[in-house]
C-alpha cells in the first residue's frame, strides 16, 4: 500500500489532498500545473514550472526605465534654459581708456604709442587731450579746492590719448604693451556712467 492517501478533487473549483495525516486544501486557480513527485513528465516537457520572470526583477526594470526618463527630461529642461539665456542680449558698456603722457614725451614717442593703440582700437575712436584741455578738466573736478587750484599750472599736467569703447567687459591685458612704452606715464580705464549707475567706476587695470 502506498504511504500518499487519496485525493480527493473537487469538480473544476479545489483539491483536497489527504497525506499522512495532513491535509491542504488548494484552490485550482493559485494552483500552477505542476506534476508531483514521482510522476513520470511528458516527453519534449520541462521540470521548469514557469518561464516568466521574477515579479521582483519587473520591477527593477520599471524603476530603471523611470529614473532614465527623468534624467532624459533634467538634461532636456537644462539644455533649454542655456538656449534661452544665451539668446537674452548681454548688457554693453562704454569704457574710457586713458594712455596719460609723460611730461618730457617727444612727438615722435606719442605717434608710436597712438599707432600701438590704432592695432586695438578704430584709429577714429583715438583723440588727443592737450595740457589746456587737461587743465579745464582739473579745475572742474576740484573747484571747491580752490588752494590747490592755485599750486597748478596749465604746463604742470600731460597729454593724454583718448579712447572710448563699448562692450560687455574690458580686457586690461590688451593695453599691457601699451604701458611699458617709452613717453607713456601710465594707463587709467573707467566704466562710465550709464542709466542706473550714475557715477563712473575705476578699472583696476595692471
Amino acid at each position: 500500500m502506498s504511504g500518499r492517501g487519496p485525493t480527493c478533487r473537487r469538480p473544476d473549483t479545489a483539491v483536497l489532498r489527504i497525506d499522512r495525516g495532513w491535509w491542504t486544501l488548494v484552490a485550482m486557480s493559485d494552483m500552477p500545473s505542476q506534476p508531483s513527485a514521482g510522476t513520470p513528465l511528458p516527453a519534449g516537457s520541462s521540470s521548469t514550472v514557469s518561464d516568466r520572470p521574477a515579479p521582483g526583477r519587473h520591477w527593477i526594470v520599471v524603476a530603471v526605465v523611470a529614473l532614465a526618463a527623468m534624467l532624459v527630461g533634467a538634461l532636456a529642461t537644462a539644455a533649454t534654459l542655456f538656449a534661452i539665456r544665451d539668446d537674452q542680449p548681454q548688457p554693453q558698456h562704454r569704457y574710457e581708456v586713458r594712455v596719460r603722457l609723460d611730461l618730457a614725451a617727444t612727438a615722435e614717442q606719442k605717434t608710436v604709442v597712438e599707432s600701438a593703440l590704432s592695432t586695438r582700437y578704430p584709429a577714429d575712436a583715438i583723440r588727443t587731450e592737450s595740457r589746456a584741455e587737461a587743465y579745464e578738466r582739473f579745475k572742474e573736478l576740484f573747484k571747491d579746492q580752490p588752494d590747490l587750484l592755485e599750486s597748478v599750472r596749465p604746463d604742470s599736467l600731460p597729454e593724454s590719448l583718448l579712447v572710448v569703447t563699448v562692450g560687455r567687459l574690458f580686457d586690461c591685458a590688451a593695453l599691457a604693451a601699451v604701458k611699458g612704452m617709452t613717453g607713456v606715464d601710465g594707463i587709467i580705464v573707467r566704466q562710465l556712467a550709464a542709466v542706473g549707475r550714475p557715477d563712473a567706476v575705476l578699472l583696476n587695470c595692471p
